[in-house]
């Protein structure tokens, strides 16, 4: 099953499953705006022990700073992934609920009905019970 396979969802289900899509992009939004603030902080950090220096605590620093540019770099790479899937499904969840609400249209449902099969004709139904009578009737005269 994809992720953005939502179609055997109710509206209900397929929402609170768009809503875990959504929540979950705005943490990794919140994610990379504190790896951003960690870039900086070992982006000074580098510079400080360049400043004084020290070769060991500079490399370091800046092993660091690398391993948070690739944590940054593989959360971005997700979040193009959870937008595009955002994308998706919030266009799915809106066709859902508009099919959920069109099959619960008696009035349509009626109407294609009657297209399909015709509207009902009163006065056939009415003779054709008079003729079961008659019917009934006659029956009835030759067994009594």
């Amino acid at each position: 099953m994809l992720d953005t396979d939502i179609e055997g969802l109710g509206p209900k289900e397929a929402a609170e499953y768009v809503l875990a899509f959504v929540t979950t992009l705005k943490q990794t939004e919140k994610d990379i705006a504190r790896l951003d603030e960690e870039i900086a902080t070992w982006t000074r950090r580098v510079g400080l022990a360049e400043s004084k220096g020290d070769a060991g605590l500079a490399a370091a620093a800046t092993a660091r700073l690398e391993e948070i540019r690739a944590k940054k770099a593989a959360r971005e790479a997700e979040l193009a992934d959870l937008r595009m899937k955002v994308s998706i499904l919030k266009d799915k969840l809106t066709r859902l609920r508009m099919v959920g609400a069109r099959s619960v249209d008696t009035d349509l449902l009626l109407a294609q009905l009657e297209l399909v099969a015709g509207k009902k004709d009163a006065l056939s139904e009415s003779f054709k019970d008079e003729e079961a009578k008659a019917k009934l009737e006659e029956l009835k005269k030759k067994m009594g």
